[in-house]
């Protein structure tokens, strides 16, 4: 890697002192009622003086919600020699275990925590900001941010980022992601800077391009419809097929944008299109893991092939393998999921290795099978899995919401009408919601035990 040898050193923010930074959506107390644009040299001063007060620790579980004082709060962290650690979800149990096993560290937030842990309340202080736009220069080795996998295939696993990693693969996700380097796109995001997605675009794309990022995460579609359109000119939205599904389904009229970018799921072409026209917008469809990030892309709307980064080299074993590999990331990375090279640089997804199943001798995707129920017309949210079960045949299991005067016997004639059916899923339970984590997956502890309670209590 070759940013980051030893002696290295790479700037904390790479925008001019009047670029516009982020947009705050309301009147924050933190920084003394502002509303709107914050510029970099306010930012700056912003992240110095917090940085001037943060505790003596190594680590900082960073757990704000605001996106702007989250983005403060981990630049204040690196400007301290500091390590903040982004968990993959807001249970206590999380940040406790990860307390317990970062044993140097406390937590930074905005006002939405208890007590029992070491902590910075940020909703406490009053940031003033300097005049003063002297660049802190940061190790190129530092190792900025731990993130951790979203355990939507087993236990959370810790990915480590050095600062030279993260400016590197922002570098090149800006080509990608951003139209043009000429105007400031204003950039509205439904993901949280917890998670890598996004962290890679409503965090790190606006320290180090032209991106102007708001504050706020806004969930309901009337909330991003206000927002959308009181935004200045041009603007991207960030989000992910659950959200854009709900978006689609509200039948609002949304003001046109700029772009589009959606990840953490594959996306069904016939929702692009259909978000193509809600938004009179380009959507283009990002590719990842969180070991390395962003790595491919595609517009889904019109195409199915995966275009991958020129930065990236796919490598295929003899045994069907992936590995990735960048001179920005440390060690080349395993992929899980199955793709078809289609050239040298793309591919078609196939889904996830383990998605790969085997039922009474026949062999499908899971990856293929919940394509299937997500084009279902009567769907609000839902998924097919693949629980343990005591059976000599074992079944698949759906959890789906439902729209309004749809029935499970619909649901069922589509799906025979389209699988095989051995792998129409046999319990189909009918749910008011799925607690889906903020960057739209669902952990399989929670859906396992999701299942072992309905199977419960449909046993009484």
């Amino acid at each position: 890697m070759e940013n980051c040898i030893h002696g290295v050193t790479i700037p904390l923010i790479q925008r001019h002192r009047q670029e516009n930074i982020a947009y705050i959506d309301r009147p924050l107390k933190v920084l003394n009622g502002h509303q709107g644009e914050i510029t970099a040299k306010q930012f700056l001063g912003h992240v110095k003086q917090l940085a001037k007060i943060l505790p003596e620790h190594k680590y900082a579980i960073n757990l704000c919600s605001n996106r702007y004082l989250f983005m403060v709060s981990l630049c204040a962290a690196i400007v301290r020699k500091q390590t903040s650690l982004l968990p993959p979800n807001k249970n206590t149990v999380t940040h406790k275990a990860l307390h317990k096993r970062y044993g140097n560290s406390y937590i930074i937030h905005d006002g939405t925590l208890g007590k029992e842990l070491p902590q910075l309340d940020l909703s406490t202080l009053s940031l003033l900001g300097s005049d003063d736009f002297e660049m802190p220069m940061i190790a190129a080795n530092h190792l900025a941010v731990i993130s951790f996998t979203s355990g939507s295939t087993g236990d959370s696993q810790p990915i480590e980022k050095t600062w030279g990693t993260l400016t590197a693969s922002t570098e090149i996700n800006r080509r990608y992601m951003v139209p043009n380097k000429i105007d400031t796109f204003y950039q509205l995001a439904t993901v949280p800077g917890q998670h890598m997605w996004g962290l890679e675009t409503s965090i790190l794309l606006a320290l180090m391009a032209n991106v102007c990022v708001v504050d706020s995460k806004p969930l309901f579609p009337k909330d991003i419809k206000t927002l959308l359109a009181v935004l200045p000119s041009p603007k991207i939205l960030v989000s992910t097929p659950v959200h854009l599904r709900a978006l689609v389904a509200s039948s609002m009229d949304f003001s046109s944008i700029d772009r589009v970018l959606c990840a953490t799921a594959p996306l069904d072409q016939r929702l692009a299109q259909q978000t193509e026209s809600c938004f009179s917008s380009r959507l283009r469809e990002i590719y990842g893991c969180s070991e390395v990030g962003s790595i491919a892309f595609r517009a889904t709307a019109h195409h199915e092939m995966w275009n991958c980064f020129d930065d990236i080299r796919f490598t295929m074993k003899a045994d069907e393998e992936v590995i990735v590999s960048a001179e920005h990331i440390f060690n080349a990375t395993k992929l899980q999921d199955k793709i078809t090279m289609l050239g040298e640089k793309q591919f078609r997804l196939e889904g996830r290795a383990s998605d790969m199943i085997n039922i009474a001798g026949k062999r499908g995707s899971l990856h293929e099978i919940n394509q299937v129920l997500q084009v279902f017309p009567g769907l609000l949210d839902g998924i097919v899995f693949f629980p343990a079960q005591n059976r000599t045949v074992p079944r698949l299991v759906a959890l789906v919401v439902l729209k309004p005067r749809v029935s499970k016997q619909d649901l069922l004639g589509y799906l025979r009408s389209r699988l095989d059916i051995t792998f129409v899923p046999r319990p189909i339970f009918l749910l008011s919601s799925l607690q889906r984590e903020d960057n739209g997956k669902l952990p399989r502890q929670y859906l396992m035990d999701l299942y072992d309670d309905l199977i419960r209590k449909e046993k009484k």
